[in-house]
């Protein structure tokens, strides 16, 4: 996770939105709102709450959410089966790519989609580089390069990646997004969407969160981006990572008025909470799920649903 945007200014805010192109209305994504919205899971942590049949019952308590963005799913592990019972159940993932040899990465998401067709709605390009440098082709990034422009093996591998998924007649029309925040520019020619994670304070200006992700948006001359990461822990203190807690209450009203801000900008393709389940543990990454530890709902779970579907 990673936060870019200080508050905006009245000017500055003025200056986003013109940056932006019209685009008529029509050409934007005007799906229900339930499909424009996402859970990060993890179907891989078999040894966890992530099972098939908790995921869909949390999916369902949300009033049918049938979308999740999870890591990339490897063939022959244990959560392979996880991630195809839910393909088959209806779910459509957006895939975190990790970095691998690029050939065994597509030889991977084709067995899966010839398991599950259609059951993936987008490709996203690694999470938070900066925090966790891409090597590739014997050449690693420095910490936090991404953050300045300078990922030189990050930029390689979704330019093989890309190449790769576009000469591919199986892949070749899912869309692909791009990693989050920093280098939107950079990463244009080789993404569909836009990508942010925002974590905000409870005072925080939602407005201005948003003509900050906008900005984004008009870095990589997209139409719209896709927020993967948005989300309010309960747990940690005044020093976390991302912002100080808050009450179950208030993460439950914050989050519903997140979501229905986020879905009444024709701007943003789909929003991600993060995430679905909480952890064991009164930390701070403990404590951004919809869920407790013992699947028991939150009461951010009936104010999402809603926002979803009244």
């Amino acid at each position: 996770m990673s936060e870019y945007a200080a508050l905006l200014s009245r000017r500055a805010l003025m200056g986003v939105l013109a940056a932006v192109p019209f685009v008529p209305g029509m050409a934007l994504d005007r799906s229900p709102a339930i499909n424009r919205f996402m859970v990060q899971g993890r179907p891989q942590d078999t040894a966890s709450v992530y099972k098939r049949a908790n995921i869909m019952h949390a999916l369902d308590s949300l009033g049918g959410v049938r979308r999740m963005r999870c890591r990339e799913p490897f063939k022959g592990t244990p959560g392979w089966a996880t991630y195809l019972g839910l393909a088959r159940a209806g779910v459509k993932f957006c895939f975190t790519l990790t970095v691998r040899p690029i050939k065994t990465t597509i030889a991977d998401i084709r067995a899966f989609l010839k398991a599950a067709p259609g059951s993936i709605w987008a490709i996203e390009y690694p999470n938070e580089p900066d925090l966790n440098p891409v090597t590739y082709n014997g050449a690693t990034d420095k910490r936090l390069g991404f953050r300045t422009g300078n990922a030189p093996a990050l930029l390689a591998f979704i330019r093989d990646i890309h190449a790769a998924m576009k000469h591919d007649p199986v892949l070749s029309e899912i869309p692909l997004i791009a990693s989050n925040d920093f280098m939107q520019a950079e990463q244009a020619l080789y993404s569909d969407f836009g990508n942010s994670h925002i974590y905000p304070t409870a005072r925080a200006r939602i407005a201005a969160r948003m003509a900050g992700f906008r900005s984004k948006i008009a870095e990589g001359r997209h139409r719209q981006g896709v927020i993967t990461e948005w989300g309010r822990t309960t747990g940690g203190g005044q020093s976390n990572f991302t912002a100080p807690p808050v009450t179950l209450s208030e993460q439950a009203r914050l989050l519903a008025s997140d979501v229905r801000e986020a879905l009444a900008s024709p701007y943003v393709h789909t929003i991600c909470i993060y995430e679905l389940f909480a952890w064991k543990g009164p930390g701070e990454m403990d404590n951004f799920g919809l869920f407790n530890n013992d699947l028991s709902p939150r009461p951010a779970v009936a104010a999402i649903r809603s926002v979803l579907i009244g």
